[in-house]
């Protein structure tokens, strides 16, 4: 049973890791590009 309760757990949390990165990543990208701008202009 507990087991059981630690599955459903990892599978709920899989998704909003993924979001995280993706978030992360984007947000680094943004950062990067916004400081690339900004030393050109």
């Amino acid at each position: 049973m507990e087991a059981y309760i630690l599955d459903e757990d990892e599978e709920k949390l899989a998704p909003a890791v993924v979001v995280a990165t993706i978030a992360l990543l984007g947000l680094f990208a943004f950062g990067f590009l916004f400081l690339l701008v900004r030393s050109v202009l």
